[in-house]
């Protein structure tokens, strides 16, 4: 009889991003072969395929739009999943919204294995991102939410809540294993949290799934950015810098907003766009294979984030489809290009100027030179984020 794992999650992929993706990666290709697996989450309506590897059990409380709101009713309702808490061998929160509910979790089978897996900076920060080059704190939160929102309430709420975030923190006291996904995420978070450092593993995102794409790349040179509007993401100064390029140099970029943009962004992108003669193609939200079919023509994706991301799977992406990321000295970026001459490509983040001149540089190589580097880099991360030992160090960090 296989071991229980009880995986707690506020979202299942398809909604959610880079953390619900690994989680289904993790479910589907490692725990449902060593676990007998129960997913309970707020997604309604969790991709089929999981349906096949797991037990799935939706809970209506996590459905919640705001954190607090959502550890409010999942401490108060807890009772509905009870049964399934004191069946478990092991409780998996890869969630960060949910690491609180470990607290109630031990309260209930004090014999349960709980792991917490990071997929951010939840422990340091009430908005879970850390700016690059900023503490965290409370300016850091506020900024970080009126900078996405452009909300002056929501940015002063984001400063109380620093304060409601340290129940995150109490519950790493209870967690008996913790996992970050980076070497960089790892040394940011055990910085300001030494106490928990014996407890953390280092265990990387297992590879994206991709569609056949047969690398042939375009003629006049193709950039993607994928980020949306977001200010985290680095949005305003990719516009800035590429339309710099593009004002410069015979090329065009695919700008991704990741939802249906409004009038006004449209009509700002429109004039930018007239001004670089419709070389800025704006572009909503695509199906993600849609986007990653892009990947077929592209030379390079550009990748401005101004956080530290702990391992963004846009770039790792791109790596296994052989374009080369142009992208921000962050979070674990260094770490995977660490050794190619992709390195040579990564700017400072927020700087205009460097990013401009680094997608210039691109622009300047041969097609041929471009497709080398772009399988070089492929081979590389094949190396790096290899199936079998992430496979083996989930393993060893979820049972011992």
């Amino acid at each position: 009889m296989k071991p229980r794992i009880l995986v707690l999650t506020k979202l299942s992929w398809p909604q959610g991003g880079g953390g619900e993706l690994a989680t289904h990666l993790i479910v589907k290709d490692i725990l449902s072969r060593h676990f007998d697996v129960t997913i309970v989450s707020g997604t309604r309506s969790p991709e089929p395929d999981i349906l096949r590897h797991a037990r799935y059990v939706y809970w209506s409380a996590l459905e919640a739009g705001y954190k607090p709101v959502v550890w409010v009713k999942a401490f108060t309702s807890i009772g509905w999943i009870r049964r399934l808490v004191e069946e478990a061998d092991v409780v998996y929160i890869p969630s960060h919204t949910l690491i609180p509910i470990a607290i109630p979790v031990k309260k209930i089978n004090p014999t349960a294995r709980i792991v917490l897996h990071l997929h951010n900076y939840q422990l340091l920060t009430y908005t879970s991102v850390l700016l690059a080059g900023r503490e965290p704190g409370v300016a850091t939160d506020m900024i970080v939410e009126l900078g996405e929102h452009k909300s002056l309430i929501r940015a002063l709420l984001a400063g109380f809540g620093h304060y409601l975030n340290y129940i995150n923190r109490l519950a790493t006291s209870i967690a008996d294993r913790i996992i970050c996904v980076s070497r960089r995420q790892c040394e940011l978070i055990t910085s300001y949290m030494p106490e928990i450092k014996r407890k953390t593993e280092i265990v990387y995102n297992p590879p994206p799934p991709l569609p056949a794409i047969s690398k042939r790349i375009s003629e006049e040179p193709l950039l993607i950015y994928a980020g949306g509007e977001s200010y985290t993401k680095g949005f305003g100064t990719l516009l800035k810098a590429v339309t710099r390029v593009l004002a410069r140099h015979r090329a065009k970029a695919y700008i991704l907003l990741g939802k249906e943009a409004s009038q006004e962004d449209k009509a700002h992108m429109t004039k930018l766009s007239e001004r670089v003669n419709g070389r800025l193609i704006l572009l909503d939200k695509l199906p993600h294979n849609e986007y990653l079919k892009l990947h077929e023509h592209a030379w390079a994706l550009l990748f401005p984030s101004i956080t530290e991301e702990p391992l963004p799977y846009a770039v790792v992406e791109a790596m296994f489809i052989g374009t080369i990321p142009v992208a921000s000295r962050i979070g674990g970026v260094p770490e995977i290009l660490e050794g190619t001459i992709a390195e040579s490509f990564m700017f400072k983040p927020n700087d205009t100027e460097e990013t401009a001149d680094k997608i210039e540089r691109l622009l300047t190589m041969s097609k041929e030179s471009v497709l080398t580097l772009g399988e070089n880099l492929k081979k590389h991360i094949i190396r790096l984020i290899e199936r079998e030992s992430i496979e083996s160090r989930m393993l060893n960090t979820l049972v011992c």
